[in-house]
Parts: C-alpha cells; structure tokens; sequence
C-alpha cells in the first residue's frame, strides 16, 4: 500500500504544515451564513423539514467544496473557524448548522428514537447506570472512538467553564503506526470485538460483534469505542477479553494521546468540526461546568451520509454506526 496516496491519514507535525484543514470565514462568507440562517427560519418550517432551497448561498459554495475535498481525499477532517452564531438564538443556531449540511450530506438518526439532530451536553446522567445513556450526555472524559454515518459535524455554541479538550487523530495512522510496530497486535485487532449497542441497534441486539480496522479496496477503515467494548464485558454471553486484545486497545489509546498523531484543541462557540468517520478518531476530556444551565457547555451534532463516499467494508452493514449509510446508498434491499 503505498502510503502517500493513503486518504486520511496525517501526523501533527504535518498539519503544522499543511493548513488545508483550517477554514478561516471571511465577512462575505458570514454575511451569506445569516442571509440564509434568516431565509430558512422566515419558512417558518421545521427543521427536520428544511432543505438546501430554503438555505440559499452562493459564494460560501466555495467553502463547501473544500469542506468535501478535505473529506474525501484530504485528511479527513475540517475545523470551520468563527460562524456567526452570536446572530441568532440557538434553535436558529440549529438551522444554520442543518442548512450547511444539506450541501455537504444526508443528515442520519443518531439514535433508535430517530432524533437527526443532537444537542451534546451534560444532562447529569451517569453512563454506569443505565443502558440508556450515551457518553455525550454526561460530563465524563469520552475516550477516541467514531461516530455513526460518512461523517460527523460538531458546532460549538457554549464552552465549558473548565475542561472539554476536543481532540483528533487519523485512525489510518494509528492502524499503519500499530501495523508497522506490532504486526500481532494489528492482526488481532482486524478479528471480531464485541461492542455494548446501548440499546440503540434498530433490531434490539445488545451487542454488535465487529473487527476495529478493515482493510479493504486498498483502504482501511475502523470503528472504535473502548468504551463500549468494556460495557459488553458485563453480559454473559460475551467472551472476557483476552491479554492480546487488552493489549491492542490499550496500544491504540497509547497512540492515540501521543503528540505525534493526537491534534488537541479548545473549540471556541462558531467553531464548527467536521470529520470523517473511517478515517478519524475523535475524543473530549472531562469537564467542570456552570450551574447556570444556560451557560453550560453545549455542542450540536449533525450525523451526515454522503451518496457518493469511499467504500465501506461489508463487515459494517448491520452495525447501528453504519447501516443508515448503506441504506442510503441503496447496498441494503
């Protein structure tokens, strides 16, 4: 595999060089951004029901381009500098965020009530004691995992008052990093894990049974949440983890937290983070909040498929992160 056609993978000190990833919005851009946010909220329609009519731009265009390319064959991931979401309250703010996807994707449910859109902050829920709650809910330290769907975008509306580090690494470099110095390790982690479904499969299965890296159509592909493989441990009917597998995972969140490959940053509120799912690992450390509730940290994601995307690997067709994808692309009848 020759290594500098590989899509999506990077080191840190290359990103230091190549800005490609970092969109700077000029005043025309943003000047557009609220002309189409103000259009889509005049619909008076609701959000779910909004499309890319009803979100007119026309020079920000130019942005979207580069946000795909970036995707698709770039390094995977994009950070959005500074929209203009101090211009509207925060159910607008989710128009703005809707509408931009419309030209980007499909926007996917990211749970088994169908809710296309997220809003990421603490609830006060604790992850240990129900099923039924997700990483994002809490305040908790998410360690890197994926998302469901092509790609995922994150926009910043509040930050914490202390804490809540985002971070990115290029799954693909991890994998050739684990490949090169631990060709065992690399194998091991291409077989089966089981993963905790947090009673979000569509067809009720409490776990899902999938290898973390695949290689395939000269690409490699992962899913990733250690958290989950843990939480499945508690059923009966899964296997204890063996010391190899122990050691795999704890390789890769060694790499992950390493300088060389983890990209570390504060969002600020406007920024907007786009990632690809098969190549990226993305994590959030813990955090120290407001007790105002309308100052708390909050974050809205918005899961996108795109029509026209890499090919993924068959092995991924009936997990919850990546079936929506298939669907929409018409590989599931």
């Amino acid at each position: 595999m020759n290594k500098t056609k590989i899509k999506g993978e990077w080191t840190t000190k290359e990103l230091e060089i190549n800005k490609d990833w970092l969109i700077e919005l000029n005043d025309n851009d943003n000047k557009e951004l609220i002309k189409a946010t103000q259009f889509a909220v005049d619909t008076n329609k609701k959000l779910y029901g909004l499309t890319s009519k009803d979100f007119p731009i026309c020079h920000f265009i130019n942005k979207i381009n580069l946000i795909k390319q970036q995707i698709q064959s770039g390094f995977g991931f994009v950070v959005i500098k500074n929209l203009p979401i101090d211009q509207f309250n925060e159910e607008d703010v989710k128009k703005m965020l809707w509408g931009i996807g419309q030209y980007i994707g499909y926007p996917e449910k990211q749970d088994k009530a169908g809710a296309l859109l997220h809003v990421v902050t603490d609830t006060g829920a604790d992850f240990a004691k129900s099923d039924h709650i997700r990483g994002f809910q809490t305040n908790e330290e998410l360690q890197f995992h994926t998302d469901g769907a092509d790609i995922f975008a994150l926009l910043c509306i509040r930050n914490a008052k202390l804490g809540g580090l985002s971070k990115l690494v290029s799954s693909v470099a991890i994998f050739n990093e684990i490949e090169k110095t631990r060709p065992d390790l690399a194998l091991i982690l291409q077989k089966e894990f089981y993963f905790d479904s947090r009673t979000q499969n569509p067809n009720d299965d409490k776990i899902q049974k999938i290898p973390i890296f695949v290689k395939h159509n000269n690409l490699i592909t992962a899913l990733y949440k250690r958290r989950y493989i843990r939480s499945a441990q508690r059923f009966e009917e899964v296997p204890k983890l063996t010391k190899l597998q122990i050691e795999a995972l704890d390789l890769i969140d060694k790499l992950c937290n390493d300088k060389k490959f983890c990209l570390s940053m504060q969002l600020s509120p406007g920024d907007l983070e786009i990632a690809s799912n098969a190549t990226t690992f993305h994590s959030r450390e813990t955090y120290e909040d407001y007790a105002d509730p309308n100052k708390r940290r909050c974050m809205i994601r918005l899961w996108l498929s795109l029509l026209h995307q890499r090919p993924l690997p068959q092995v991924y067709k009936r997990t919850r992160e990546w079936e929506p994808t298939f669907r929409r692309r018409g590989l599931i009848n």
